[in-house]
């Protein structure tokens, strides 16, 4: 199997876990509306991504047993909703503000940086020198240090004080 198939597996239930976690904990508060906003898109953006240029490294075969084990790990990025919807928090609004803005920044980086990639190598192999793409190597930190990691370090602070 490929690889990309774990991963695109992964982005595609991301919405549906949120969801199932609101409805299982029945927590619709803004918190968890706002991630499933933000992941949710994350996710189908994703998968248009994979479709209309897609990463070459994400094409490399693996074995059945290495892809079970790699979605696995990618289902650890669950717990950051898993603790936001069960705890029942409400994330400040600066909070929240942050995390949108970091999200937007990021995805914007980050997709805009692999469509460079993808056409530019389409067309010319060799070092990509110029644009974003070898700008942006933070562009996937701003991404998926929004909502994921911001929030829950931020109760976890507040159930240590």
């Amino acid at each position: 199997m490929k690889i990309k198939y774990a991963i695109n597996l992964h982005k595609g239930l991301t919405p549906l876990v949120i969801v199932g976690l609101m409805l299982f904990y029945q927590n619709f508060t803004l918190g968890p509306w706002v991630y499933l906003a933000l992941h949710g898109t994350y996710g189908i953006l994703w998968l248009l991504k994979d479709r209309i240029y897609p990463d070459k490294q994400w094409e490399e075969e693996m074995s059945v047993g290495l892809g079970i084990f790699t979605f696995a790990i990618l289902g650890l990025y669950w717990v950051a909703p898993f603790i936001l919807i069960s705890s029942a928090t409400v994330p400040p609004l600066p909070l929240v503000a942050a995390a949108i803005f970091l999200n937007i920044m990021g995805l914007f980086l980050n997709y805009t940086s692999d469509a460079q990639k993808y056409f530019t190598l389409k067309y010319r192999s060799g070092l990509i020198t110029e644009g974003f793409f070898p700008a942006v190597a933070i562009a996937t930190i701003w991404e998926k240090y929004s909502f994921t990691r911001v929030l829950p370090c931020w109760q976890c602070i507040g159930y240590l004080s």
